[in-house]
């Protein structure tokens, strides 16, 4: 039996699509998410859900149930190592019933042995263009997932892929708006200040350039914080003389 097989109820991508138009942000989501499936599948072990993602460049986001979950997360991270990452890393399925007597990822079983989550179930989530995740599910039971709760698992993680896919991508648009966004006021910021120190200095727009540049290596400040101290210091009726033409 694959995945594809299992029937869920409630309609699983019923309540991900709902949840991505109801929650605001990427986080929001990845939260709904995981209580999503400790709803699904809490009657079978599960206690805590978790959504590890990794984007390059970004580091990790972690989305939980639960701040336990959270909390196991971060030691995998710490480590660089553990089944939640080797899930989203590799795109396979892991699943430990004992993590206490685990000889995989030493550095995290020492970090949980008799006083963290006792069995796990990890299942991957694709989704392509650099971005590694994974659905994972903690009991505080030994051998609490059976193979059938491991179908289920990756069924819901093969379910979320479309939605986490659009998540991402109107995360992306949204970082991209805000990148632009800075640029565009960085861009005022010195076009503004270059006006100003023409008008005050009655040089060229190149050879202003040039002192807000000399201006800025020679404090060892960026561009930018130089033109908007230019300009949130500049007065009509008080022109400053400290940048002055060759």
């Amino acid at each position: 039996m694959t995945a594809e097989d299992i029937e869920m109820q409630p309609d699983t991508a019923r309540l991900l699509q709902e949840a991505l138009l109801e929650c605001d942000d990427l986080q929001a989501f990845l939260g709904r998410l995981t209580e999503t499936v400790v709803g699904l599948l809490a009657s079978r072990g599960a206690d805590y859900c978790s959504v590890t993602l990794q984007r390059s460049r970004r580091g990790a986001t972690i989305a939980s149930s639960h701040p336990e979950a959270s909390r196991w997360d971060e030691l995998q991270y710490a480590a660089d190592d553990g089944p939640c990452l080797e899930a989203a890393r590799t795109g396979s399925a892991v699943c430990s019933p004992d993590l206490w007597s685990e000889q995989r990822w030493p550095v995290f079983v020492s970090q949980i042995r008799d006083r963290g989550p006792r069995s796990l179930m990890a299942a991957p989530i694709p989704l392509g263009g650099g971005a590694h995740a994974a659905l994972n599910c903690y009991s505080v039971r030994r051998d609490a997932f059976a193979a059938t709760d491991r179908e289920e698992l990756s069924a819901v993680a093969s379910e979320a892929s479309g939605a986490l896919r659009i998540a991402l991508r109107l995360a992306a648009e949204s970082e991209l708006s805000s990148d632009l966004m800075a640029a565009l006021d960085s861009r005022t910021a010195i076009n503004l200040a270059l006006g100003i120190v023409m008008g005050q200095s009655r040089c060229t727009q190149r050879e202003a350039k040039e002192i807000l540049v000399q201006a800025s290596n020679h404090r060892n400040r960026k561009l930018r914080e130089v033109a908007l101290e230019i300009v949130s210091a500049y007065d009509p009726d008080t022109p400053s003389t400290g940048f002055q033409c060759a």
